[in-house]
Protein backbone atom coordinates (compact mmCIF):
# COMPACT_ATOMS: atom_id res chain seq x y z
CA UNK A 1 0.00 0.00 0.00
CA UNK A 2 1.20 3.62 -0.83
CA UNK A 3 1.85 5.65 2.48
CA UNK A 4 0.85 9.53 1.51
CA UNK A 5 2.27 11.64 4.18
CA UNK A 6 0.31 13.27 6.26
CA UNK A 7 1.56 16.73 5.06
CA UNK A 8 -0.63 15.98 2.11
CA UNK A 9 -3.67 15.95 3.95
CA UNK A 10 -6.58 17.50 2.11
CA UNK A 11 -6.89 21.20 2.89
CA UNK A 12 -10.22 21.25 2.06
CA UNK A 13 -11.12 19.31 5.26
CA UNK A 14 -10.39 20.84 9.16
CA UNK A 15 -11.75 19.17 12.34
CA UNK A 16 -12.47 21.09 15.51
CA UNK A 17 -11.29 18.05 16.82
CA UNK A 18 -7.65 17.61 18.23
CA UNK A 19 -6.76 14.72 19.42
CA UNK A 20 -8.51 11.34 20.81
CA UNK A 21 -6.73 9.67 23.64
CA UNK A 22 -7.09 6.01 23.72
CA UNK A 23 -6.03 3.96 27.56
CA UNK A 24 -4.52 0.51 26.25
CA UNK A 25 -3.63 -2.01 28.26
CA UNK A 26 -0.85 -3.95 26.43
CA UNK A 27 1.12 -0.54 25.48
CA UNK A 28 3.61 -2.05 23.37
CA UNK A 29 1.34 -4.45 21.81
CA UNK A 30 -1.11 -1.47 20.79
CA UNK A 31 1.57 0.82 19.29
CA UNK A 32 2.89 -2.17 17.26
CA UNK A 33 -1.02 -2.92 16.39
CA UNK A 34 -1.47 0.93 15.20
CA UNK A 35 1.79 1.36 13.60
CA UNK A 36 0.14 -0.96 11.38
CA UNK A 37 -3.07 0.12 10.73
CA UNK A 38 -2.41 3.82 10.91
CA UNK A 39 0.64 4.28 8.92
CA UNK A 40 -0.66 3.10 5.28
CA UNK A 41 -3.63 5.54 5.87
CA UNK A 42 -0.87 8.56 5.92
CA UNK A 43 -0.71 8.86 9.52
CA UNK A 44 2.92 9.26 11.48
CA UNK A 45 4.34 8.29 14.78
CA UNK A 46 5.30 11.68 16.13
CA UNK A 47 6.38 10.97 19.71
CA UNK A 48 6.86 7.48 21.42
CA UNK A 49 8.03 7.42 25.31
CA UNK A 50 6.64 5.84 28.29
CA UNK A 51 4.17 7.57 28.90
CA UNK A 52 2.30 8.46 26.01
CA UNK A 53 2.51 7.51 21.77
CA UNK A 54 0.88 10.09 19.25
CA UNK A 55 0.24 9.79 15.70
CA UNK A 56 -0.91 12.37 13.84
CA UNK A 57 -1.94 13.03 10.39
CA UNK A 58 -1.52 16.49 9.71
CA UNK A 59 -5.38 17.48 11.20
CA UNK A 60 -5.52 15.20 14.00
CA UNK A 61 -3.87 13.46 16.46
CA UNK A 62 -4.76 9.93 18.17
CA UNK A 63 -2.94 9.36 21.16
CA UNK A 64 -2.00 5.91 23.05
CA UNK A 65 -1.72 6.17 26.78
CA UNK A 66 -0.67 2.69 28.92
CA UNK A 67 -3.47 2.31 31.54
CA UNK A 68 -2.29 1.90 35.10
CA UNK A 69 -2.99 -1.54 36.20
CA UNK A 70 -5.93 -0.54 39.30
CA UNK A 71 -8.20 0.40 36.20
CA UNK A 72 -8.05 -2.46 33.81
CA UNK A 73 -10.58 -4.56 35.42
CA UNK A 74 -13.48 -5.06 32.66
CA UNK A 75 -12.00 -3.57 30.17
CA UNK A 76 -13.27 -2.17 27.33
CA UNK A 77 -16.32 -2.56 25.22
CA UNK A 78 -17.56 0.30 22.83
CA UNK A 79 -21.65 -0.70 24.33
CA UNK A 80 -21.01 1.26 27.64
CA UNK A 81 -20.89 4.71 28.21
CA UNK A 82 -17.58 6.23 26.17
CA UNK A 83 -16.19 5.95 23.14
CA UNK A 84 -18.25 3.92 20.75
CA UNK A 85 -15.04 3.58 18.08
CA UNK A 86 -12.77 5.41 15.28
CA UNK A 87 -13.53 6.13 12.00
CA UNK A 88 -10.48 6.91 9.93
CA UNK A 89 -11.29 8.54 6.78
CA UNK A 90 -10.05 7.00 3.13
CA UNK A 91 -9.73 9.05 0.11
CA UNK A 92 -11.60 6.20 -2.33
CA UNK A 93 -13.30 3.00 -2.38
CA UNK A 94 -10.31 1.59 -3.79
CA UNK A 95 -7.96 2.74 -0.64
CA UNK A 96 -10.45 0.77 1.53
CA UNK A 97 -10.06 -2.35 -0.41
CA UNK A 98 -6.14 -1.65 -0.52
CA UNK A 99 -6.13 -1.48 2.95
CA UNK A 100 -8.42 -4.51 3.47
CA UNK A 101 -6.01 -6.47 1.18
CA UNK A 102 -2.83 -5.20 2.07
CA UNK A 103 -2.95 -4.80 6.08
CA UNK A 104 -5.50 -6.36 7.61
CA UNK A 105 -5.73 -9.48 5.36
CA UNK A 106 -1.95 -9.49 5.49
CA UNK A 107 -1.50 -9.28 9.16
CA UNK A 108 -4.05 -11.46 9.92
CA UNK A 109 -6.26 -9.00 11.63
CA UNK A 110 -9.94 -10.38 11.36
CA UNK A 111 -13.09 -7.88 10.21
CA UNK A 112 -16.44 -7.52 11.80
CA UNK A 113 -19.73 -7.65 10.14
CA UNK A 114 -18.39 -9.39 6.84
CA UNK A 115 -15.21 -10.43 5.13
CA UNK A 116 -13.94 -7.27 3.82
CA UNK A 117 -15.16 -4.09 3.06
CA UNK A 118 -19.01 -3.49 2.66
CA UNK A 119 -21.54 -0.33 1.55
CA UNK A 120 -22.12 2.01 -1.29
CA UNK A 121 -20.68 4.66 -3.23
CA UNK A 122 -22.30 6.76 0.21
CA UNK A 123 -20.52 5.06 2.50
CA UNK A 124 -18.13 2.09 2.11
CA UNK A 125 -16.10 0.79 5.00
CA UNK A 126 -14.57 -1.94 6.85
CA UNK A 127 -14.51 -2.76 10.21
CA UNK A 128 -11.85 -4.45 13.01
CA UNK A 129 -10.75 -4.27 16.63
CA UNK A 130 -7.68 -2.92 18.01
CA UNK A 131 -6.04 -5.55 21.05
CA UNK A 132 -8.56 -4.20 23.38
CA UNK A 133 -11.52 -4.74 21.24
CA UNK A 134 -11.90 -0.73 20.14
CA UNK A 135 -14.02 -1.02 16.93
CA UNK A 136 -11.90 0.72 14.24
CA UNK A 137 -13.43 2.17 11.15
CA UNK A 138 -11.98 3.13 7.66
CA UNK A 139 -14.48 4.52 5.78
CA UNK A 140 -14.71 6.12 2.77
CA UNK A 141 -17.66 8.61 3.11
CA UNK A 142 -17.17 11.60 0.54
CA UNK A 143 -20.34 13.02 1.89
CA UNK A 144 -20.63 12.35 5.22
CA UNK A 145 -20.20 15.72 6.30
CA UNK A 146 -22.52 17.16 4.05
CA UNK A 147 -25.43 18.57 5.70
CA UNK A 148 -27.89 17.48 2.42
CA UNK A 149 -26.52 13.92 2.37
CA UNK A 150 -27.56 10.89 4.16
CA UNK A 151 -27.22 10.65 7.27
CA UNK A 152 -27.72 14.08 7.88
CA UNK A 153 -31.03 14.64 5.85
CA UNK A 154 -32.56 12.18 8.31
CA UNK A 155 -35.65 13.56 10.08
CA UNK A 156 -34.75 14.77 13.40
CA UNK A 157 -36.96 13.03 16.07
CA UNK A 158 -36.04 13.62 19.39
CA UNK A 159 -36.27 16.96 21.66
CA UNK A 160 -33.60 16.80 24.69
CA UNK A 161 -35.56 19.76 26.22
CA UNK A 162 -38.70 17.98 26.37
CA UNK A 163 -39.59 15.86 30.32
CA UNK A 164 -40.14 12.47 30.58
CA UNK A 165 -37.88 11.38 27.72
Amino acid sequence: MNIVPATTAPTNRTSRLSHVEINVSDYARSIRFYDTVLRPLGWERWVCTHDCTSYCDGMLKIILSPTEEKYQSGGFHRKRVGLNHLALSARSKAEVDEFYRTVLKANGIPTLYAEGPTGSEEYYAVYFEDPDRMKIEVVFAPKYCDQAAWPNNIPSNFDPNQENV
